[in-house]
């Protein structure tokens, strides 16, 4: 497989990815992972790291897309991408994100790093680090929102 198949797999990989977060679809979400994820997760006053199942990580997926909700989350968009392929089943992609409320003002960029395995045909999560849960918390300060800001640092409640 070549490098451009690779690139173009990926690419691809996240346009289904960034779709299904826009629909707030948590089963589409839970799709583009492996049975087991690696997350680390800055949250301001420390890194998290945790291990969890597809069962663990849907919950969530579940929560997260509540806090998306709380700030009137309307759509993401990858302003920046790299890919390293190690080969042409495990890659690392780089992915700065932007998201913008359903009026299209800024809500907050994050960047998140993301180990992909390719699983058959497609590629599948299987660990991300991300710095979202700062930024999501100066978000809802700044928005002025009575939300409470996630008390786990991956996210969930």
């Amino acid at each position: 497989m070549s490098s451009s198949d690779v690139t173009a797999d990926v690419r691809a990989f996240f346009t289904s990815y960034c779709t299904a977060f826009i629909r707030l679809d948590a089963p589409a979400i839970a799709r583009q992972f492996a049975d087991e994820i690696h997350i680390a997760s800055e949250t301001g006053t420390r890194v998290h790291c945790q291990v969890a199942n597809r069962a663990e990580w849907r919950k969530t997926i579940d929560q997260l897309l509540e806090m998306y909700r709380a700030v009137n989350f309307g759509s993401a968009e990858v302003t920046a991408i790299s890919i390293h392929a190690l080969s042409g089943r495990l890659v690392q992609a780089r992915l700065r994100w932007a998201l913008r409320d359903r009026t299209a003002a800024p809500l907050y960029d994050f960047d998140a790093l993301y180990t992909l395995a390719r699983h058959d045909k497609t590629f599948r999560i299987v660990a991300i680090a991300h710095n979202e849960i700062p930024e999501y918390r100066r978000c809802v300060e700044r928005l002025g929102l009575q939300t409470s800001s996630p008390a786990k640092p991956d996210g969930s409640r």
